[in-house]
């Protein structure tokens, strides 16, 4: 799911990062072994990951990853947020992840900017 972003946040938002908003939501599975999580993006602003399973998941910036080297999620809600403000270029990377068990379900919400040849001006309907 994608949606246009509305209101006083979103124009507060646009002005300081001179572009268009974004949110994409998904709901990957997470397996026993090191994989992609989120690709790289270089306009995205703001990352949350949530652990949704009764598994431990971690993630981590490397195929590496694992319950030695990685950010712990804890089962049931545990979650970890990443802002171009307070995490810098990390928020942009590849994120890797890998759970204690197999078939673990975990939430990912970013927010990116988009530079389009239109901008969409306060309260304008989105070109089609």
């Amino acid at each position: 799911m994608s949606g246009k972003l509305y209101g006083a946040a979103a124009e507060y938002l646009r002005n300081r990062f001179h572009g268009e908003l974004r949110e994409q939501e998904s709901n990957p599975t997470v397996g026993t072994a090191a994989a992609t999580i989120v690709d790289s993006n270089p306009d995205r602003l703001s990352l949350q990951f949530t652990n949704l399973s009764a598994n431990v998941i971690y993630i981590g910036l490397a195929e590496t990853v694992s319950a030695s080297n990685g950010i712990r999620l804890d089962m049931n809600g545990g979650g970890a947020s990443l802002s171009v403000s307070d995490d810098g270029m990390l928020v942009t990377r590849e994120w890797f992840a890998m759970a204690s068990g197999a078939g673990s379900s975990a939430y990912v919400l970013e927010m990116s900017r988009f530079i389009s040849d239109e901008q969409i001006a306060n309260g304008e309907v989105e070109p089609a």
